[in-house]
């Protein structure tokens, strides 16, 4: 028992690179498919193209199980997954061994089962399941399900910016755009770990970074039409409000050092008495 170790979720870069272990599965199937369609054999390509059909269930499934882990994993503040994806492409890998096992390589009822329960065990120890816990800091008295909720309003505001830059031509004020939507992730991020301050972020959250979003749409709305003088208007305003976001992220890490000097004092005075 020494050697036991508890799951931990393997960190990668890119969502892309999960699951490469999945697409093994995958092969045998469809080398099967393509050879009996060679040879014309209606009854085994019916029978082979269920079982590729079901690898690539289970793969597709547990695709989107992995994305929902990377960024539960990458978040300081998120809620577990309410769709358990892992546990759903385990189970639909173990059904497709079943299958293939049975209908495919003709074994028996058991020795199918055996080998079905092993692909069940092997993605548990290689993948590991979904996350069960909410990783939640300290909230004080804001709900949990407003936090997170308000934050994720936020990202997806700003994940729908980020996705009009490509739209904006003027190469300066796509680049002050870019700036800006930095500056408003890294006050998100601070958020996230201190969701406690959520209330008081509140206005930069949903007035700031919609109107920032609305903005955006007018412009572009009307961008060949804009004269230059009124670009750079708009240029001075996206600067005003890349300061005013960066004076949010001072105070949310101020705030957070105060907090902790509140916390360290109130210990120390609890020793002393």
């Amino acid at each position: 028992m020494a050697l036991a170790r508890p799951y931990e979720p393997k960190m990668v870069q890119h969502t892309k690179t999960l699951g490469v272990l999945l697409y093994l599965f995958v092969i045998p199937p469809f080398l099967a498919v393509v050879f009996s369609v060679v040879t014309l054999h209606i009854k085994a390509f019916v029978v082979d193209l269920i079982s590729l059909a079901l690898f690539l269930l289970a793969l597709f499934i547990s695709k989107k199980g992995f994305e929902q882990e990377f960024v539960y994993d990458r978040a300081a503040f998120a809620l577990a997954p309410k769709t358990p994806y892992k546990l759903l492409g385990a189970l639909a890998l173990a059904l497709a061994v079943l299958y293939t096992s049975l209908f495919v390589c003709q074994r028996s009822f058991l020795e199918s089962l055996f080998l079905a329960l092993v692909a069940l065990l092997g993605y548990y120890l290689w993948y590991g399941f979904d996350p069960k816990e909410d990783k939640v800091p300290d909230m004080g008295d804001v709900g949990v399900d407003v936090a997170f909720r308000t934050i994720q309003e936020a990202k997806e505001s700003l994940a729908k910016i980020e996705e009009r830059l490509d739209k904006i031509t003027h190469p300066r004020l796509k680049e002050q755009m870019q700036k800006t939507i930095q500056t408003a992730k890294e006050v998100i991020a601070e958020l996230e770990k201190k969701p406690i301050f959520v209330r008081e972020a509140r206005r930069f959250l949903v007035v700031y970074i919609d109107s920032l979003l609305e903005l955006t749409d007018s412009y572009i709305a009307v961008q060949e039409g804009v004269e230059p003088q009124r670009v750079e208007e708009l240029l001075f305003l996206l600067d005003q409000t890349q300061e005013r976001f960066e004076k949010e992220l001072r105070r949310l890490q101020e705030q957070g050092k105060f907090d902790l000097d509140v916390k360290m004092r109130t210990l120390n005075h609890q020793i002393k008495t």
